[in-house]
């Protein structure tokens, strides 16, 4: 029986983490460019009662987001540095160093997971502010 080579394995799980990311990426461009809208609409003084309710509710939903994302953070960071460490002292250091990209793309993942969180937060706390 042919096995699959763990670096393809190790590959792929990058290949979609990656995937992932971009998908995230487009969700929070929208997520962005609605707020946006609703920034211009404040400065002209358009907003309605439905568009105030909105940035009510998503303030405290993504406020909510934004510590979970930090906690999440705080957890997952000592986790990669261990698996990073095992992944070097039990492997070739240049089969360890494959294997390193799936680590590597999966903190990149949770740390612009966090930014872009925050920042919507910080975003929906300003409007929420000055209404």
């Amino acid at each position: 029986m042919n096995e699959i080579p763990l670096e393809l394995v190790s590959n792929f799980i990058s290949i979609v983490i990656v995937v992932a990311l971009v998908y995230k990426y487009i969700q929070y461009k929208k997520r962005i460019d609605v707020l946006e809208e609703l920034d211009n609409l404040k400065k002209e003084d358009n907003l309605t009662q439905q568009d105030k309710k909105y940035i009510l509710d998503n303030e405290k939903e993504y406020k909510e987001k934004a510590l979970k994302a930090e906690a999440n953070i705080k957890i997952m960071n000592p986790v990669f540095i261990l698996i990073a460490g095992i992944l070097i002292v039990y492997l070739p250091f240049s089969e360890a160093m494959i294997h390193l990209n799936v680590v590597v793309v999966a903190f990149l993942f949770i740390q612009l997971d966090r930014i872009h969180k925050k920042n919507t937060y910080t975003l929906l706390h300003e409007l929420k502010k000055e209404n």
